[in-house]
């Protein structure tokens, strides 16, 4: 199927159907379900398994705390027994789908598929970080879709928005992704630590590469691959990150602010936080800390 790009704010998402599939821990071990066609976007939270899943014929184990993203155009099996919440989204609230009568098991029309960041680095099978979280939030869509009242839509919408962003988040995290790259986990994890420790210091490729043991252009493809930006983006994502947080905590100049987030040159910090924040330090600390006015 083809993607078309969209920017990840103007999301709407809007549920089709929402359920807690509980049969499925009453079946023997490697019982298999048929395999089916996937038409829209679906999102499940698994809560119990000794079971696992295909998507587009790759089997994935999963456990409790893990999350399954299948995409329109995909192909799906279970292999029970496993329980779990299940989300299915009209992403753009755009295909005039009737969710009181949709029936996922019936040929159909294809949703579209969409492209942009955040959506495109999440895995088919992620690791939540927290378990209770997601549970709350499955659990929430889930009663509010059956039991709708005056609000549920906007509700559901707000709901549904910080499922996507979660997940989302949670593929930036080596912990979370059980992707085939998760051999890498462990690694990317290192260099992540190694970043964190060293923010105030000029990190080069082949500083990251050494930490992660492999040859510069090597690492850069592997990193740029597992967590959908390279290696340099998320070294300044992080030094511009931790200068947010010391603009608007803290009474520190720019130019001390600078040198702790390793930025020799004030000026090219400037440029730099700009260029990712939309606006200088000096009006990102006036937006975002209090000032104490001096009697």
């Amino acid at each position: 199927m083809d993607f078309v790009s969209i920017e990840f704010s103007r999301i709407t998402p809007r549920v089709l159907k929402a359920y807690y599939y509980s049969d499925g821990e009453k079946c023997k071990k490697r019982h298999e379900l048929g395999e089916r066609t996937v038409y829209d976007y679906e999102t499940e939270l698994i809560t119990y398994s000794d079971g696992g899943m295909y998507i587009d014929r790759v089997y994935y184990p999963v456990s409790k705390g893990d999350i399954i993203f299948r995409r329109p155009g995909q192909t799906t099996k279970g292999i029970l027994p496993y329980t779990c919440y299940a989300v299915i989204l009209d992403l753009m609230d755009n295909t005039g789908k009737n969710s009181d009568t949709y029936d996922f098991h019936k040929p159909q029309e294809y949703q579209q598929n969409y492209s942009c960041p955040s959506l495109d680095r999440v895995p088919p099978v992620i690791r939540a970080s927290s378990f209770e979280q997601y549970s709350i939030l499955f659990d929430a869509i889930l009663k509010e879709h059956i039991n709708p009242g005056p609000d549920s839509a906007m509700l559901l919408k707000s709901y549904c928005l910080q499922l996507l962003c979660g997940l989302s988040r949670e593929a930036l995290r080596p912990e979370g992704c059980k992707k085939d790259g998760s051999a890498y986990r462990v690694m990317i994890k290192n260099v992540m630590d190694y970043v964190e420790q060293n923010i105030s210091k000029r990190i080069m490729l082949k500083d990251l590469a050494a930490v992660a043991g492999m040859s510069p252009n090597y690492f850069h493809r592997v990193f740029s691959k597992a967590m959908g930006i390279t290696p340099n983006e998320f070294v300044i994502s992080r030094k511009i990150s931790r200068a947010r947080e010391l603009l608007a905590t803290t009474s520190k100049s720019i130019s001390d602010i600078s040198v702790i987030c390793g930025f020799d040159n004030m000026a090219y910090f400037s440029y730099v936080f700009k260029r990712y924040s939309g606006i200088t330090p000096s009006s990102f600390r006036t937006a975002y800390s209090y000032p104490v006015r001096q009697p």
